[in-house]
């Protein structure tokens, strides 16, 4: 019995020992100090602080991205195909109860959709804006046709804080636009790297497609000469 409450007694942590304890112990007698002393012993806990918050992040996002997984795991697509299915939406495992933390997963209310819906909601991610309450996604406004009626937008969803609003696909695809643009303009931007060209090199190309949009509009309009 001894034995096993000494195995269940927590480890204790030893206290952290700060940096240039010693000299401090040193000094604790004096009535008075330099500059260089001083500013010394605050640069030695700064850094010491500064590491003592980078540890506590890294651990922080770690424990965040355990979180995610599971909440992935939880409300998001699964790969792994549940075994049975009951008609109200709870997914059973083998043994016919309901999974892990007796939760019920419901399914996405968009017709024909089998994917999880998000939680708070019942729509998932991608059927996400059916959901007339939802205040956190719009769609995506590339255009992703052009149709004789109209253009025929993208309207994937996409969070209301992203700038410009445009899913993934279009974002890359804009990037890819905007670095044949600085070619064509004589802006030589490595490949591999993210363009980063500045504003008195983009509004000069930016006009000239502009003035290029509205003579192309122009030579629409204007009427074909009759011919004889």
């Amino acid at each position: 019995m001894e034995d096993s409450h000494s195995q269940q007694q927590p480890t204790q942590v030893s206290p952290m020992k700060i940096d240039g304890a010693e000299e401090d112990q040193i000094l604790s007698n004096s009535s008075v100090l330099t500059r260089r002393e001083v500013l010394t012993r605050r640069l030695c806990r700064v850094k010491q602080l500064s590491r003592c918050y980078r540890r506590h992040y890294w651990a922080l996002m770690g424990e965040v991205k355990t979180k995610y997984r599971e909440y992935c795991w939880t409300y998001g697509k699964s790969p792994f195909k549940e075994d049975e299915e009951n008609p109200n939406g709870v997914v059973l495992g083998e043994t016919g109860n309901a999974t892990e933390n007796n939760e019920d997963f419901i399914r996405c209310a968009f017709s024909g959709c089998k994917s999880k819906a998000m939680a708070l909601t019942r729509f998932c991610h991608t059927h996400i804006l059916s959901d007339s309450k939802q205040k956190l996604y719009r769609g995506c406004t590339a255009v992703a046709k052009k149709l004789p009626t109209g253009p025929s937008y993208c309207n994937k969803p996409v969070l209301r804080s992203t700038v410009p609003c445009a899913c993934p696909t279009h974002y890359q695809l804009g990037e890819k636009c905007l670095l044949r643009a600085l070619k064509r303009a004589g802006y030589n931007v490595p490949v591999n790297s993210k363009p980063s060209p500045k504003l008195h090199e983009l509004v000069p190309e930016f006009v000239r497609q502009i003035q290029n949009k509205r003579k192309a509009l122009q030579k629409a309009t204007l009427p074909k000469p009759e011919t004889e």
